[in-house]
């Protein structure tokens, strides 16, 4: 059941972030590991990156959706960031390790 639940909800946040053109990383909150993640990015993808944020704001604040056939093509859950992140966790796990007394 919670499957189920999960199944639908990932695809209502996926249709929302279709709808402004987002990829769910660029909905992650921007605390320090997130920012260290997004500084390890090549200069394209933070570019895309950045592109994708200005736009969702841009219609949001117009009270508009990209046109459907540019809805189709977004991929909302394509997770460019998420090794990184857990890469920059474990950095900072394994630093607190070896620096504690």
């Amino acid at each position: 059941m919670i499957g189920a639940l999960a199944k639908l909800y990932q695809r209502q946040v996926g249709k929302s972030l279709r709808q402004l053109g987002l990829r769910y990383d660029d909905a992650l909150v921007e605390v320090a590991e997130v920012n260290k993640a997004v500084s390890w990015l090549g200069k394209e993808e933070k570019v895309a990156r950045q592109r994708r944020l200005v736009r969702a704001s841009d219609l949001s604040f117009k009270r508009a959706y990209l046109p459907e056939d540019i809805q189709a093509i977004q991929e909302p859950m394509n997770f460019y960031l998420d090794d990184k992140v857990e890469e920059v966790r474990k950095l900072g796990d394994e630093r607190n390790k070896l620096t504690k007394w």
